[in-house]
């Protein structure tokens, strides 16, 4: 795996788990986490330059974004065992997790010190763009 360990994961659910879920394919806790380093890059890639954080030599790390990967990542191995459904905690993790994604993409968290995207002069990338929403999910005539 490239920015998390397998005893991170066991952090959030126990050892057990996890090998049922994974043990009949090797690569597929690796592969589950490419995957799910690729979803986080669709979101943050925007502001942040997501092939120094991710880069499999020396990553940066950020608890956050380990967090946040932990939990994608839990989601789909336990998915990946059809004989067990996926307790509703996870499905909630992960709920968490795509949402802290959405407020890194709003510029509503941030990450700290990790680096930003910069153009070719070494400068950070910054949208003009502003975005508004005026969604009331709970408006009834």
């Amino acid at each position: 795996m490239i920015y998390i360990t397998k005893e991170y994961l066991n952090t959030f659910a126990f050892e057990r788990l996890i090998d049922e879920s994974s043990q009949d394919y090797d690569a597929a806790l690796d592969n589950i986490e490419a995957a799910n380093i690729e979803l986080i890059k669709t979101y943050v890639g925007a502001i942040y330059d997501t092939e120094k954080i991710f880069n499999p030599e020396n990553p940066i790390y950020n608890e956050l974004l380990k967090r946040i990967l932990a939990k994608l990542m839990l989601y789909d191995v336990f998915r990946r065992n059809a004989a067990r459904k996926v307790p509703s905690d996870y499905k909630t993790e992960y709920d968490w997790a795509v949402k802290q994604l959405q407020d890194i993409n709003s510029n509503k968290t941030t990450l700290g010190e990790l680096p930003p995207l910069t153009d070719a002069n070494g400068n950070p990338v910054q949208s003009d763009t502003i975005f508004g929403n005026f969604t009331n999910p709970d408006f009834y005539i």
